[in-house]
């Protein structure tokens, strides 16, 4: 796929024919190599370079300046959700990881459940159990409390957040070397101890990975702080008002730029972090589907006072998620908020008469920008994976060679880290400042996107690019080049022989990255806040008008409904791709 067709040493010239099918091959193989290079530079970097320009060009320093109590607000309230989001995530894994109950699998379910769950479906459940009518603050206590503020946002925040930090911690936890555990019990040590004084040690890395994760995450989160921030604004808000309040790019690309240099340093320790955590445990991250329905023994099961701490953190996680879940139950099914509300199907009706084209534009919009970015996450991957092999054998030659040699050796390298940082690039920014780089780099001619739907699909498909690579990457790094090399060796084009070797090898791969692509697009919102067209009005961007006009029970019913398509998606997905090669390996 790189362009190289070396031929067979040893055997004479080729024959014309497979020497013309050989060129074919290498032409197509570079043609596509360069198409999708070209497609990071137009998709990835030139968005962000557009945001960086625009924001370079105002008076950088006095925007900022201007905006001091936002900022300071804003990062209050990231690190105030990262640090209990984090703690929250910490107990949680402690507690699956080292339990024996089956009770886990629910746990690790319902944290799955939330990952796939729309962005305001917290906030939903929030306001109809805790508002002024809430089920428990008014039905039950009788009091009337406003559920608006700081406060909400941040306990939202955490517990939305908590979900990915515990499949992170948790995946690290698990990967730990057992004899390490062993060795400790061994000497004595209970099982607390060993959680205390070995498995949390080895965890920190990724501890404190979560922390940045969920700080940025928060910087970045626009639907929270919209729907129950109130008068509490945050960077996120203010670009939004910036944009579609005032017109004005050039402030909003200002508090764009902050985000992206806070994303980027976060980022790069974020990085740092996990490498060291995986160098600690030997082992690497579980994704979200792999860790549902993983059943594997615990070492050890947690006693005493950190036990009994995990058990309530789990069992109040489980307790909140139950609650939310049936309370958006509730309001789908009823009219209006209270325990004693009359039965009505008038929501599912108001949602098969006026919502269905926005949930098939949804479908449509995810299946699509999954398959993007599947297919061009392998071809990266390819390129990434197997020039280092490549460059391997330059650096190789280039010990042979000379200056020259080493020159070229260099070059390549350094080319793929810088493609590398490009795929990256829309993944660890905030949805918000990628969203706008769009509008400025996709607004004019020749390349007019901006009010269509291509423009949606891109940056959703771009947006999971780099998860997609690094899952082929993953994949392609366990899978020997010699059985590449082989079928060249009996008369295979590179290209057939990538088509035929490498691609039914990475079927695991293809199914975690089409499933996290879809995923996500189906409750991408921050991202496509400024990209969405009144004729391209997503399910997500609906859910948001009905919540904010306090149609609740027709957001909860769109919010089932969405939650709903992605559960069977994801199943049908899973039975695709995994399915099959299980059945195979049965019968075989």
């Amino acid at each position: 796929m790189d362009g190289q067709e070396p031929a067979p040493e040893g055997r004479g010239a080729l024959p014309a024919g497979t020497l013309r099918r050989h060129r074919r091959s290498a032409v197509v193989g570079a043609a596509i190599a360069v198409a999708a290079v070209a497609l990071v530079l137009l998709f990835s970097v030139a968005p962000v370079l557009s945001l960086l320009s625009k924001g370079v060009g105002s008076d950088l320093a006095g925007e900022l300046a201007s905006r001091g109590a936002l900022i300071r607000d804003s990062v209050l309230a990231g690190m105030a959700s990262a640090v209990i989001s984090t703690a929250l995530a910490l107990a949680i894994s402690l507690r699956v990881a080292y339990s024996r109950s089956r009770a886990r699998d629910v746990v690790v379910a319902l944290v799955f459940a939330s990952i796939i769950s729309p962005p305001f479906v917290s906030s939903l459940a929030y306001v109809e159990l805790f508002g002024r009518r809430g089920l428990i603050t008014h039905e039950l206590l009788g009091l009337s409390v406003s559920p608006y503020g700081p406060v909400g946002v941040v306990v939202m925040q955490s517990v939305f957040f908590c979900a990915i930090n515990v499949l992170l911690i948790l995946s690290t936890i698990r990967n730990i070397d057992p004899s390490v555990i062993d060795a400790a019990r061994d000497l004595g040590a209970s099982p607390s101890t060993v959680a205390r004084r070995v498995v949390v040690p080895l965890a920190l890395p990724s501890v404190g990975a979560c922390l940045l994760l969920t700080f940025v995450r928060s910087l970045a989160d626009y639907g929270t702080p919209v729907v129950i921030g109130g008068s509490f604004e945050t960077i996120s808000t203010a670009i939004y008002e910036q944009v579609v309040g005032y017109s004005d790019l050039a402030g909003a690309a200002v508090l764009g730029i902050l985000l992206c240099a806070i994303a980027v340093v976060v980022y790069a320790c974020y990085t740092a972090l996990i490498a060291r955590s995986r160098r600690r445990v030997a082992g690497t991250a579980t994704s979200a589907f792999e860790m549902v329905g993983d059943r594997r023994a615990a070492q050890m099961t947690l006693d005493g006072p950190l036990g009994v701490v995990c058990s309530v953190v789990s069992w109040a996680f489980v307790a909140f998620m139950v609650m939310q879940y049936a309370t958006i139950v509730h309001a789908s099914l009823t009219q209006g908020i209270s325990w004693t509300a009359p039965l009505t199907d008038a929501n599912f009706r108001h949602l098969a008469e006026y919502e269905a084209l926005p949930l098939a534009r949804s479908l449509w919009f995810a299946l699509a920008s999954a398959a993007i970015s599947c297919v061009l996450g392998f071809v990266c991957a390819y390129l990434l994976q197997r020039g280092r092999a490549g460059a391997g054998a330059a650096g190789h030659a280039a010990r042979r060679g000379g200056r020259a040699g080493r020159a070229r050796a260099g070059v390549s390298r350094k080319a793929q880290a810088l493609l590398g940082f490009a795929i990256t690039m829309p993944y660890m920014l905030p949805g918000t400042c990628v969203g706008l780089g769009y509008i400025l780099a996709f607004n004019r001619p020749p390349l007019k996107l901006t009010g269509t739907a291509v423009i949606v699909v891109l940056v959703l498909a771009f947006k999971q690019l780099s998860i997609s690579q690094q899952a082929f990457s993953n994949e392609l790094a366990q899978l020997d080049p010699h059985l590449e090399e082989a079928a060249r060796d009996v008369g295979a084009t590179r290209l057939a022989s990538a088509l035929a070797v490498v691609v039914p090898s990475v079927r695991r791969a293809a199914a975690v990255s089409f499933m996290n692509a879809f995923s996500s697009a189906m409750v991408a919102y921050s991202a496509v806040l400024f990209l969405i067209a009144p004729g391209n009005k997503t399910a997500i961007f609906e859910l948001f008008d009905q919540l904010s006009g306090g149609k609740y029970g027709q957001a909860a019913a769109t919010s089932l409904v969405i939650v709903a398509i992605t559960l069977v998606v994801d199943a049908a997905l899973a039975w695709l791709f995994l399915g099959r090669r299980r059945r195979q390996h049965a019968d075989a």
